[in-house]
């Protein structure tokens, strides 16, 4: 930290000495010290003696994860993760600097991400389809067991933590108990255990996998490190294309302002419909060179991006990104070469739900065009073969909602919520700010029917269906088949950033609970352009059997009616 390299490499030395010897090779202790060996070569320039020390470090790490996971419960996990997920961003910092040396550090940086990103999304999915997909009778019974628990935390989550002492409620010991049902899980499950979280996937793997004109485009944010991590980030697009030996690397070193002001800019100009000339520039035109002349572009997105509908920016004088390329969103760039599970196809069943009847002082606004919007899927998917059950105004609960399975279509028109800072919420009831403090998932969610009721307002423990479907709930839905998840609500498609994560709420929700694709939207958006886009999406899916598709087709169609990119641009789609 003093900066006194040469002191500091014999008592370095002496530590890395002294670990291997009373802990050995493959303790975690022994890989830091190889770590802070690592920086001070760093440090000193001496890049060919640090990148060999990293290279070692890094496959140890992913291998820890591997090691570790298999019998975590999920929040341990997600701890496990915050402690060594500052190694890989160090590691990315190191391979910015390091990159004109050694190439090779630019491939390491991709494969490194493709191994992490989505980690605790993948153990999520993969632990309760390891289980269902078995035959082990006493393990499923102890699953929906965990399942029925979750649900009861959720009933609990309502009260506030001293509503819940008066009651005798302990919910500490109901999330330990829960915690260790799901290791135990964990450890009894096969498919589960033998699982490699953190699989490293060869760049020549995915390079192989894209076409002539195709390009695949990872986008990495990397807080600043010096000594210690700074409150800087930076941006870093990495491009895969058939024919280059190793990926291009094109660093944006703003990214502070990309994050705050540049961002407030495109918002602004979206909402206020106005002709936004200035956001290419922050965030496309530095890749624009090395994708010119690609049809194709599968774009695995970080931070600030999550929240930027590429299609909307244009060139000034030029056009929109959504007549030049097709832009495919991936959750993971790995999902291009690991096979999908060969899950057996879902019936043509579809879930429509719409214009829930809040109750209450209507200071929820009610959404007529939903009604419309829902009503005109149904006849679409009808008329094409598909049973669909519609859930309208009192209908629309969250009861139904939970009790949808093997359908292939689920379609949600409300209001949806996200609260970065809980103390500040004017709080949907739902969830008490006592408990969402701790866990990010209790602080998004979807509103649905009855939400605004007096009783709602003063729970009891046994009025339990409060009208709110919060992402930890969402995660216990079971989508098994399900083709598509439509989140037709304002904002569903934001969440806490959580780097290399993507957006932490109920997009991750949704993919958890099994959905192969989601379609969600970045801002509030107009009721009649809402209808139309959507109506135009279903009429092209059944037309032409391609969602991205079907589903870039009816941007444009609705572009020929509302030039403005508020209207067309408000959803993305992001696929599994």
């Amino acid at each position: 930290y003093k900066g006194r390299n040469d002191e500091a490499k014999t008592l370095l030395e002496n530590a890395l000495h002294i670990r291997e010897q009373s802990l050995g090779s493959d303790h975690p202790l022994f890989a830091q010290s190889q770590e802070d060996l690592a920086i001070l070569y760093w440090k000193k320039k001496d890049f060919e003696k640090a990148y060999s020390l990293y290279d070692e470090v890094m496959n140890q790490s992913l291998d820890f994860i591997n090691r570790y996971f298999p019998p975590m419960s999920e929040s341990e996990k997600t701890k496990y993760w915050d402690l060594l997920s500052p190694r890989f961003q160090r590691f990315y910092n190191f391979a910015l600097e390091a990159a004109a040396v050694k190439k090779e550090a630019v491939t390491d940086m991709f494969e490194y991400r493709l191994a992490t990103k989505g980690l605790l999304l993948s153990s999520t999915r993969k632990i309760s389809q390891g289980i269902l997909s078995g035959n082990d009778p006493e393990l499923i019974k102890d699953y929906a067991e965990w399942i029925d628990r979750k649900e009861e935390l959720t009933k609990l989550y309502v009260f506030s933590k001293e509503e819940l002492v008066e009651q005798g409620i302990n919910i500490d010991s109901l999330e330990k108990a829960v915690n260790a049902m799901e290791k135990s899980l964990s450890e009894r499950s096969k498919e589960f255990s033998n699982f490699y979280f953190a699989s490293r996937v060869k760049f020549s793997e995915v390079q192989n996998k894209l076409k002539p004109d195709e390009a695949l485009l990872e986008i990495i944010r990397v807080r600043n490190f010096d000594q210690s991590f700074t409150d800087k980030s930076r941006y870093v697009a990495l491009v895969i294309t058939k024919n280059n030996p190793q990926p291009k690397m094109l660093l944006m070193d703003d990214g502070l302002d990309m994050e705050t002001k540049y961002f407030r800019t495109y918002r602004r100009s979206m909402q206020n419909r106005i002709n936004d000339e200035q956001s290419y520039s922050h965030y496309w035109a530095a890749i624009e060179p090395e994708v010119k002349g690609k049809k194709k572009i599968f774009v695995s997105l970080d931070g600030v991006y999550n929240q930027v509908n590429l299609y909307t920016l244009k060139k000034p004088g030029g056009d929109f990104l959504i007549n030049q390329y097709d832009l495919i969103l991936l959750g993971n760039a790995k999902d291009l070469v690991v096979n999908k599970d060969n899950e057996k196809l879902a019936a043509k069943k579809a879930t429509l739900i719409g214009f829930p009847d809040y109750g209450g002082d209507k200071s929820l606004t009610p959404l007529p065009a939903t009604k419309t919007e829902v009503d005109g899927i149904h006849d679409v998917l009808r008329s094409s073969g598909y049973q669909v059950a519609e859930y309208v105004q009192k209908d629309a609960t969250e009861n139904n909602l939970k009790s949808s399975r093997e359908v292939s279509i689920l379609h949600i028109a409300t209001h949806g919520f996200f609260f970065p800072d809980v103390e500040k919420a004017s709080w949907p009831i739902g969830v008490h700010a006592d408990n969402a403090k701790d866990n990010v998932l209790l602080r998004s969610g979807l509103v649905l029917s009855g939400v605004m009721e007096s009783d709602k307002a003063n729970p009891t423990m046994d009025s339990v269906s409060n009208g709110v479907i919060t992402s930890y709930e969402a995660m216990n839905l079971d989508l098994k088949g399900t083709k598509l998840v439509v989140l037709s609500a304002c904002e569903t498609g934001l969440g806490e950033v959580k780097a290399g994560e993507g957006v932490y709420g109920l997009q991750r929700a949704f993919l958890v609970a099994g959905a192969d694709a989601l379609i969600m939207s970045l801002w509030k958006v107009d009721d009649m352009a809402t209808q139309q886009l959507m109506n135009n999406f279903y009429a092209n899916w059944i037309k032409n059997g391609d969602k991205q598709k079907a589903f870039k087709q009816a941007q444009l169609q609705l572009m020929t009616k509302y030039k403005e990119p508020f209207f067309w641009g408000a959803f993305v789609m992001m696929e599994n």
